[in-house]
């Protein structure tokens, strides 16, 4: 009679550990698709980076040309930094 007891409870510590398993299954699998659905957004925001850094150099060299222009035009008008 105490073999059927100790195997009784033993099934039902078992059952709650098997239990209380997939809980943290479930668990980690759910952080496991939330982690790649944050590495893709994660992806995304370093190409979106990258391009407004592209941006940024195209706009500078931009920038570079007219400075290079308005001296150029300031030199012909006889102009300087002191009027």
């Amino acid at each position: 009679m105490a073999d059927t007891v100790d195997n009784k409870l033993l099934y039902e510590v078992l059952k709650s550990i098997q239990a209380q398993v997939a809980i943290i299954r479930e668990d980690t699998d759910s952080m496991k698709h939330r982690l790649t659905a944050l590495d893709s957004r994660f992806s995304q925001m370093l190409s979106a980076i990258a391009g407004l850094h592209g941006d940024l150099a195209e706009v500078s060299g931009r920038m570079d040309r007219l400075e290079s222009r308005m001296g150029r035009v300031e030199n012909r008008l006889n102009l300087s930094d002191a009027e």
